[in-house]
């Protein structure tokens, strides 16, 4: 069982690296574009990408590099939805089976109004 638990925590670092990989080839890509064209749109893209990446993690960065990908990469939008999905599932499942690798109760109560003397 330990064995299938750092499985789970290997694959979830792969996924993370890939999205950090992701938003780093996205962050290159708009300010390739945005060398290239002066587009406006693109430079907000941008800063919106680096502004969100320490506001809250990945998870603006993402939407704001899918929202780029929409119209120029089938694959790159593909892949960064996939992505966008797949991050929060893995957790939620790494939360879960820690907790069921350990035989750890959710709450207990009736410890919780011993310890309250209740």
């Amino acid at each position: 069982m330990n064995s299938l638990f750092l499985i789970a925590v290997i694959f979830i670092f792969i996924v993370a690296i890939a999205a950090l990989v992701y938003l780093i080839k996205s962050l290159v890509d708009m300010w390739r574009e945005y060398a290239a064209t002066k587009n406006e749109t693109v430079l907000l893209l941008f800063i919106l990408n680096i502004v969100g990446f320490f506001l809250s993690g990945s998870l603006i960065s993402m939407i704001v590099a899918i929202i780029f990908y929409w119209n120029r990469s089938k694959k790159m939008r593909n892949l960064g939805i996939i992505l966008l999905i797949a991050g929060p599932i893995l957790f939620i499942l790494l939360i879960i089976g820690s907790f069921t690798l350990y035989d750890a109760p959710m709450m207990d109560w009736e410890q919780m109004e011993y310890e309250m003397n209740l």
